[in-house]
């Protein structure tokens, strides 16, 4: 019991580090895209996706701390999935931009 405990935690943890890294990666990619490759349509529209997703991660974490956050993310993603979006990030961002 204690062992599956255990495991779980650490799975969530390792889930949760993987995706602080992609979301490093990708604001990373983001910003080169913005200094550098402008000029590619395609490239610019995944950089302002990466824009948005860290807005809505500055939107989630103060909320997150608050106490029954748990029902208010649950009610805005229910409010969000009725016109058609989310709040949560998605994966957006090519592993690296391409010159």
């Amino acid at each position: 019991m204690i062992r599956n405990y255990r495991r779980k935690v650490r799975h969530t943890i390792k889930r949760f580090f993987l995706t602080v890294v992609r979301e490093w990666r990708e604001t990373k990619s983001m910003v080169q895209i913005y200094l550098h490759k402008r000029h590619d349509e395609e490239l610019l529209r995944l950089a302002n996706r990466q824009l948005v997703d860290i807005f809505k991660i500055l939107l989630l974490f103060p909320i997150s701390i608050l106490p029954g956050s748990v029902v208010v993310v649950t009610v805005l993603e229910l409010i969000a999935k009725f016109f058609g979006g989310t709040i949560f990030p998605k994966k957006t961002m090519p592993k690296e931009p391409t010159d």
